[in-house]
């Protein structure tokens, strides 16, 4: 073979090595530099960190956030209804009523009396519940103390300046808080009935638990009397002194001879709050009944009594 060939195919067969070498070289990975060694103690975790998942990656709903109902929850029986939600029976104070009172004195002249006086500026009513309770916040009988008259004048005066003392306590007050005795249902009673009526009676600043002994005719309207006796010293009161009576007994009855009528009303609200709201119709009237329609009126909800 000549010369130049032999050197050729040398030539060759090096371009082809060279080749095959740069080729194998340029497939093998790139070496990874090596890890830090202060990091890779740090770097490693658990399998199960990162493969299963557990309550604080994925939580599983519970009561608070996706509430399922319960028979408890679902079943809850309806609250009864309250004293402020049931119906009621009102008996209501009607015109040709009178309270009086009778106190015993000896006079100088005339010798034993017994002093009535007596008025008819008497309004009230008293609220029972279906069971025959009494609503107390919304039940009074309210007296005109200072138009009491007798068949003397000066005793009237008397008794307005000095022993009820009128222009400072102008009514008399009595809130019934119970009745012994009576039926119940209040609309169904007929005949003559005997109960009791307890409560608080007010007379002047002072204010003591009373009970009345009751009779009552029950009919188209309701008649009846009710009477209590109390004493001067009870509320407070100096027995009257003047130079013509010579003794005054310490008792004094009290009487209201009442005519009334039942009727149905409306939901009772004995827990609302009215101070916000407008004066109710039948306390203004009873203002102008004690003449000043400016003056503060004790009674509540009283019905047409005018």
């Amino acid at each position: 073979m000549p010369c130049h060939l032999i050197r050729i195919t040398y030539g060759a067969v090096l371009a082809i090595l060279l080749a095959a070498t740069l080729i194998a070289c340029s497939q093998q990975p790139e070496p990874q530099p090596t890890p830090n060694p202060t990091t890779a103690v740090a770097v490693p975790t658990p399998p199960t960190a990162t493969v299963e998942p557990t309550a604080t990656v994925a939580p599983i709903p519970t009561a608070t956030t996706a509430p399922a109902p319960t028979p408890e929850s679902t079943a809850t029986a309806p609250a009864p209804p309250s004293e402020a939600t049931q119906s009621a029976t009102a008996f209501v104070l009607g015109e040709g009523t009178v309270a009086r009172y009778k106190v015993e004195e000896v006079l100088a002249r005339q010798g034993f009396k017994v002093a009535t006086g007596e008025t008819s500026e008497v309004v009230g009513r008293i609220v029972f519940d279906a069971d025959g309770a009494i609503f107390a916040d919304e039940s009074s009988i309210v007296i005109q103390a200072g138009t009491l008259k007798t068949d003397n004048d000066r005793r009237d005066r008397y008794v307005r300046e000095q022993t009820l003392q009128t222009a400072m306590y102008p009514e008399i007050i009595f809130r019934p808080t119970s009745a012994e005795g009576l039926p119940s249902p209040l609309s169904e009673a007929s005949g003559e009935v005997e109960f009791t009526l307890s409560g608080d009676l007010t007379i002047r600043d002072q204010t003591r638990p009373v009970t009345w002994d009751v009779t009552a005719e029950f009919g188209g309207s309701i008649t009846g009397l009710a009477v209590i006796d109390i004493d001067f010293e009870q509320f407070g009161m100096d027995k009257p002194s003047v130079a013509v009576v010579v003794s005054v007994g310490d008792t004094i009855r009290l009487e209201l001879d009442f005519v009334g009528t039942v009727e149905q009303t409306a939901a009772m609200s004995t827990d609302s709050d009215d101070s916000d709201t407008e004066p109710d119709p039948a306390d203004e009237a009873y203002a102008q009944l004690l003449g000043d329609a400016d003056a503060p009126v004790t009674v509540v909800e009283f019905s047409d009594f005018q």
